[in-house]
């Protein structure tokens, strides 16, 4: 070997190893982070994605089918996202899902990218759906909580939908992993032997994937009447936030689950408002609200703790049942004793204020 030939040898030694030294390049270094989700066409999930700051990391969506399965109704697929580092830094992806026959679907990850821009994802626990109701002796409300690209939805009754604060939803969240209310999950048995009682029926889904599936009758998982009294003292507060209005009989302030409807609004016109009430048929305490307002008159069969407009012009407050044409304004949450106790021992004043 001739000096020229021992200077090259030498020459790509010392390049080949300044070369294994450096870094490569961003668009090399790194295998994105893949999460898969599984659907199905014709129904399944539709899913889109969200990340806050998307100058931290690149995100790409695809389809994938079996060989020749695309143009399939029903055929299933999966839908692939790849995150890639484009900077250090901590930001939030969501992937949402919808189905026009499935419950929304739900995901939340922290989205980690290092110095090297290596990618690492983190689910975050959060509330993703939630439906509760309950039977008994008192009618109750049943509560649907959703989640979606502009937070967070109740809907009473299957009403019209509100938004909820974060507060009442960290809340909410502080009562399921206070009592570990995720072990429930499976619970269903029933004591059909008891002839009063209560029923419950309860579904929760988490960002992070966790469901629970609960219900009995009569039958009860550990620590129930603890969760469920904290958190319709939570789901109550939070309705009554969003009509504004507050009920007292005489001088008790009362919960109240108020309907979204226009007669409610209007009725919210009208406060502060005092009204003198009388008995009436031994089921019910009726007043004047001193002008007609908006109706929406609907042939009603009444329970105890229902709120309606009679003749566009006077409230009424049940605390027994009744069958005629009314507009419902709202449902006092008391069981029936509690509305006899208030309204069954002689006239009233109800007071009706601003929130």
């Amino acid at each position: 070997m001739n000096k020229q030939d021992y200077r090259m040898v030498v020459f790509f030694l010392i390049l080949t190893l300044f070369l294994a030294g450096c870094p490569a390049s961003a668009e090399t270094a790194m295998e994105p982070a893949v999460l898969r989700f599984s659907s199905f066409s014709g129904g399944g999930y539709e899913y889109s994605v969200e990340v806050d700051d998307p100058t931290i990391v690149k995100c790409e969506a695809q389809y994938e089918f079996e060989a020749h399965a695309e143009e399939i109704d029903g055929a299933a697929y999966d839908y692939i996202v790849s995150f890639s580092g484009l900077k250090p830094g901590t930001t939030t992806a969501a992937i949402y899902g919808r189905s026009p026959i499935l419950d929304n679907e739900n995901r939340i990850y922290t989205v980690s990218v290092d110095e090297a821009l290596h990618v690492t994802l983190s689910p975050v626990r959060a509330l993703s759906t939630f439906y509760v109701h309950r039977n008994g002796e008192i009618r109750y409300d049943s509560y649907q909580i959703t989640l979606g690209p502009d937070g967070y939805q109740v809907s009473v009754n299957e009403e019209q939908e509100q938004p909820v604060s974060a507060d009442d939803i960290n809340a909410i969240m502080n009562v399921i992993d206070t009592y570990n209310v995720a072990s429930w999950d499976g619970f269903s048995e029933s004591r059909s032997f008891v002839l009063d009682g209560e029923g419950f029926w309860l579904d929760i889904t988490l960002t992070d994937g966790t469901e629970v599936h609960a219900r009995g009758d009569n039958a009860f998982p550990e620590h129930y009447f603890e969760v469920i009294g904290e958190i319709w003292d939570i789901l109550v507060q939070m309705t009554e936030e969003n009509t504004g209005m507050k009920l007292y009989i005489g001088e008790t302030p009362v919960p109240v689950t108020w309907e979204k409807n226009a007669s409610a609004e209007a009725l919210r016109e009208l406060l502060p408002l005092s009204v003198p009430m009388s008995m009436y048929g031994g089921f019910e305490q009726v007043g004047p609200i001193g002008q007609s307002i908006v109706r929406d008159d609907e042939q009603t069969i009444t329970d105890s703790g229902d709120i309606v407009l009679y003749s566009g012009n006077q409230i009424v407050i049940f605390y027994g049942s009744n069958s005629w044409a009314y507009t419902r304004l709202g449902h006092v949450n008391l069981a029936r004793q509690e509305m006899t106790d208030l309204l069954s021992h002689g006239d009233v004043t109800i007071t009706i204020t601003a929130d």
